[in-house]
């Protein structure tokens, strides 16, 4: 790429990233309106929509994998990104081209220009982000994609789709602010990507939430599919095998077995996740013509051990172990804590920062009493807490506690302080992990994710 052509990039970066300064407002007025005037993109591409608490970014991972290796043309569409933001828009594996991304800005602002001269609201900056996702696949044709919810479902900037499949994976506490305090309220909003007489898959089997999602299925005439370890679900699996180096599961439902599936993720909870993808897969073939999905047992087996999901408790190096995990909840953080208590080391030396609008003080409570020593320091946002107000939680529970609010620096420390035989551990927020596994990768040589 030349320097104009990298020149372009950037100011079709800052473009985009000054539209922030526009909020994070819910509602399908405005992406309807800009769709609408860009010709309606979304209409030509089949989806997977996928929401949920946890787990919705590595179930769109994999359901992505899954029909790239059934030999679709399939797009991924997810947020936030780790280290590069053409990672959010992504055909096949590979990031969006920077030269189409100039190009799909070159169209998009005059509409949006278009838009605020006759009345309407300016877009977000999510909208102006899907609405990009949305061009692109069009213009690329692709068969299929795997859609992620930006935040909770029914104004979701996403939820403009009539999908083959809707994914709910499951429903805990987070953006309460927005969703609800509540899991009802909370799954309520989820919910709402639920379409009439489109099949719904769901790891959310608790009581309070369940019943909101059951509930909603059967108003819509929408066929509902469980995924869980309880008697009564429709999809189940066990475990087979477990190790660092991956596990093993089975997975049982009405009309399909797989045996010894590889999920390359880390953490019992991709069990669950490879589950959840591989019902929603098989729960999309026999809808309706027009958007159903054709697979063969070889696409699931090899699309889910080849799918790559960075920054979610990934072992980014060895020697010492080098551990990234953007879990940024209370039941991330728990999940978290139960896959770091399995990894043999001598010590856990842990990066930690975290955001001041997330539940910190559980999340801490979950994670750091397994730490050796804990390293506090900040996210790469505004919305980070203050590293000194986090340092004091954190010393509740681990007494070996420095601040060094330069993430970098941060880092460094613990590659100084680890020996061979230790791990590191850094986490808290996808806005620490993203710039820290740049960092890493770059100190290691390690190849970026989705291709330069």
């Amino acid at each position: 790429m030349t320097l104009s052509e990298e020149s372009k990039y950037q100011k079709a970066l800052e473009w985009i990233h000054s539209t922030a300064r526009f909020g994070s407002r819910l509602g399908l007025e405005r992406i309807s309106k800009l769709l609408t005037l860009l010709g309606n993109p979304e209409r030509s591409c089949k989806f997977v929509h996928i929401t949920g608490t946890n787990g919705k970014g590595s179930v769109t991972a994999f359901v992505a994998s899954v029909l790239k290796e059934a030999g679709y043309r399939t797009g991924m569409y997810t947020s936030p990104y780790l280290e590069d933001f053409r990672e959010r828009i992504m055909i096949n594996g590979k990031k969006i081209p920077k030269k189409a991304l100039v190009d799909l800005v070159d169209e998009v602002r005059p509409r949006v220009e278009q838009m605020v001269a006759e009345g309407y609201e300016h877009p977000t900056e999510f909208e102006i982000n899907t609405a990009l996702g949305f061009l692109y696949f069009s213009r690329e044709g692709c068969d299929y994609v795997a859609l992620e919810v930006g935040l909770g479902g029914r104004f979701d900037a996403t939820n403009v789709v009539t999908p083959a499949v809707s994914v709910i994976t499951t429903i805990g506490y987070d953006h309460m602010d927005r969703l609800g305090n509540t899991l009802a309220q909370i799954a309520f909003e989820k919910a709402g990507i639920i379409k009439p007489g489109i099949p719904v898959v769901t790891g959310a089997l608790e009581d309070e939430p369940f019943e909101v999602i059951r509930k909603k299925a059967l108003e819509l005439n929408s066929r509902l599919i469980t995924v869980g370890r309880t008697p009564w679900a429709t999809v189940t699996w066990e475990e087979v095998s477990y190790s660092l180096d991956g596990q093993e599961i089975n997975v049982y439902g009405p009309d399909f077995t797989y045996r010894n599936l590889k999920v390359p993720l880390l953490g019992r909870h991709q069990q669950q996740n490879a589950s959840i993808a591989v019902a929603a897969l098989h729960a999309a073939a026999p809808a309706n013509r027009e958007r159903r999905i054709y697979l063969d047992e070889k696409a699931i087996s090899v699309g889910i051990e080849r799918t790559v999901w960075p920054g979610r408790l990934e072992v980014l190096h060895r020697n010492p172990m080098i551990i990234l995990d953007g879990a940024h909840n209370p039941q991330g953080a728990k999940v978290l804590a139960e896959a770091i208590a399995g990894i043999p080391r001598r010590r856990l030396i842990c990066v930690y920062g975290i955001l001041g609008d997330k539940c910190y003080e559980e999340a801490t409570a979950h994670v750091i009493p397994q730490c050796d020593e804990v390293i506090v320091t900040r996210p790469h946002t505004p919305r980070a807490l203050d590293p000194g107000i986090l340092a004091g939680e954190v010393k509740k529970y681990c007494p070996n506690v420095t601040v060094e609010s330069d993430s970098n620096k941060a880092l460094d420390l613990a590659l100084n302080r680890a020996s061979e035989d230790d791990a590191i551990l850094c986490c808290g927020s996808l806005y620490l992990v993203g710039p820290a596994r740049t960092f890493i990768r770059q100190r290691f040589g390690i190849s970026p994710y989705g291709g330069e």
